[in-house]
């Protein structure tokens, strides 16, 4: 799936109970992982051990794991968890019956605590069937360039050529709370009685399209 050089495979199980230790978690967290997680397989390690690139100051290693899931969907909150527990990034391969759907976070380490990281926004593929889902990750000369490349083909909205990640992110991040705000007025727009309330409502709307599309051109 990756053509990544064999001694990167790790192929290990990891228990889930290790990420609710490391992360004191409550008992909603657990009955999530268990009802939406079978197995959790850590993959490959991509170090320079592994792949003889060199890391940079923000990506010493990248862990591929793959989660087989009871069903086709996975909360968040599991996903944040399992970022959050460990400082790396992680390319996640989520796996459901005979589907594969990659996802990713930007996340950078956490300058009160070198044994976490802080989690901003993710990046997914779209569910693919697994015989023919191909993702190389090859051609980079830096672990932080590997990242970067598989966030960049994992983006929703074309990033600009000058664009640096931490801009595309930012500009998506935006994105994402314009679409909620309008989908909030929408919502507000559907239960809204007054004429001139609507009227209101529908100048907010379309100036909140205007941003939208001038941020993904």
């Amino acid at each position: 799936m990756f053509d990544v050089p064999d001694r990167t495979l790790v192929n290990r199980k990891i228990p889930k109970n290790k990420f609710y230790e490391k992360l004191d978690a409550n008992t909603k967290l657990k009955e999530l992982f268990a009802e939406q997680i079978e197995t959790i397989v850590w993959k490959h390690k991509l170090a320079q051990s592994t792949m003889n690139l060199d890391p940079v100051d923000e990506v010493q290693e990248i862990q591929i794991f793959e989660l087989f899931l009871r069903q086709r969907g996975i909360s968040r909150e599991i996903l944040e968890s399992i970022d959050k527990s460990i400082p790396y990034p992680i390319l996640h391969v989520l796996r459901y019956q005979n589907e594969v759907k990659l996802v990713i976070a930007y996340k950078q380490p956490n300058q009160n605590n070198e044994n976490r990281a802080v989690v901003h926004s993710y990046f997914e593929s779209d569910w693919q069937p697994q015989d023919s889902f191909r993702f190389p990750i090859t051609g980079c000369l830096t672990l932080g360039a590997v990242y970067e490349s598989i966030i960049r083909r994992l983006l929703p909205v074309p990033a600009k050529p000058e664009e640096k990640l931490a801009e595309v992110v930012t500009r998506q991040c935006e994105i994402e709370r314009l679409r909620r705000e309008y989908a909030r007025l929408e919502a507000k727009l559907r239960s809204e009685k007054q004429f001139n309330k609507k009227v209101e409502i529908n100048i907010e709307l379309q100036k909140l399209r205007q941003k939208l599309q001038q941020l993904a051109e």
